[in-house]
């Protein structure tokens, strides 16, 4: 194979292995959104008496629940629930948030 044909097989084989480290990296073990599940904990550890915070933690992404803000990238950044009675402790799932600014 000419070194050209080989370059080009190089590039292609690499920008595959981007491509899908890119598209599963923001997965766990599991195959679940580390966002998703930072997230659930995080519910799970409060007293929520009007049910705001009704996440789905079977879904792919949090950016369209109720008092989640997100990045361009799609990455929260922001939770919140002013006024809603929320009560209970933080559970150390927030840290796996790591684009979290405000909360």
């Amino acid at each position: 194979m000419e070194a050209g044909k080989k370059n080009a097989l190089f590039c292609c084989v690499a920008s595959l292995i981007c491509l899908w480290t890119t598209a599963y990296g923001e997965l766990t073990a599991a195959g679940v959104n580390y966002e998703v599940e930072a997230l659930m904990g995080f519910k799970n550890s409060l007293h929520d008496p009007h049910n705001i915070l009704n996440w789905d933690e079977h879904a792919v992404d949090p950016c369209s629940w109720a008092m989640v803000t997100c990045s361009p990238d799609n990455f929260v950044t922001s939770l919140g629930a002013p006024s809603q009675r929320l009560s209970g402790t933080l559970s150390p799932y927030i840290g796996n948030l790591t684009n979290l600014q405000s909360l």
